[in-house]
């Protein structure tokens, strides 16, 4: 396959090197994805006709164009390689991958804690989507063993783990933990869904499409925190409430 996620780091120099290997033209980029070609590979990018010997050939050619910057030139794009690498092993993280962070987060905890899942992995969870680049969660309380943990794991699993929830981008009415649906209870961690009527109206402000909610209970929500917007300068309350309107309906 071929990249198909544009907005990963990196995606735009992979998606040319690709292009000029299957043409038989030695770029820059086509010298870059031949170093990348086994890993790319392993993680599902078909690679054409990869070129031998390319680090050194990079190097050499980066040196004929600027003698003194070559060094930071090649390294640099090295770097890139590694950052699409990693963002698109992130991006596999399926329901497996997501349970077995949360088994290896639960071993951690030595006091209660839950964890609210959002967005990619609500939708993985629920089976609505087969896998996400991103998993979020909010963290309550915030536990220093776990804050610790997750960069470790997010390493280990290739996960790429924020926290983050709805919360960060519009008012929730108070209850919101009442109104999120659970998951499953791992030792002394219980994982939950964030409040889900939340987290479509969070995705709808942020420009992406509904689900998993009901109409008339998303416009209810939507009437419920409308007069908290001013709290949030970054909403303007026009343009939310109209993006409500076009997708849930006006009523």
């Amino acid at each position: 396959m071929t990249p198909s996620r544009p907005d990963l780091p990196g995606a735009d120099l992979i998606t040319a090197g690709l292009a000029d290997l299957a043409r038989g033209v030695e770029s820059g980029p086509a010298l870059l994805v031949s170093i990348g070609a086994p890993r790319l590979e392993a993680l599902g990018v078909q690679v054409e006709r990869a070129l031998p010997d390319a680090e050194r050939r990079l190097y050499e050619q980066l040196r004929r164009t600027d003698p003194d910057g070559a060094h930071s030139r090649y390294n640099a794009l090295i770097r890139r390689l590694v950052s699409f690498e990693r963002a698109l092993a992130c991006a596999l993280a399926d329901r497996d991958r997501v349970r077995r962070f949360m088994e290896a987060l639960a071993a951690e905890a030595h006091e209660d804690a839950r964890v609210y899942f959002t967005g990619g992995a609500t939708a993985v969870l629920s089976g609505w989507r087969s896998s996400t680049i991103d998993v979020d969660l909010k963290l309550v309380p915030e536990q220093d063993v776990l804050l610790r943990a997750i960069p470790r794991l997010k390493e280990s699993l290739q996960l790429n783990v924020e926290l983050a929830s709805p919360a960060d981008f519009i008012p929730v009415p108070p209850g919101w933990e009442d109104r999120s649906p659970f998951i499953v209870r791992l030792g002394r961690v219980s994982f939950h869904h964030f409040d889900l009527y939340a987290q479509a109206l969070a995705k709808v402000e942020r420009g992406h499409s509904r689900a998993l909610v009901e109409r008339p209970r998303a416009l209810e929500y939507f009437s419920r925190i409308e007069p908290e917007l001013h709290r949030y300068p970054a909403i303007d309350p026009p343009t939310f409430r109209r993006a409500v309107q076009a997708a849930f309906g006006s009523g």
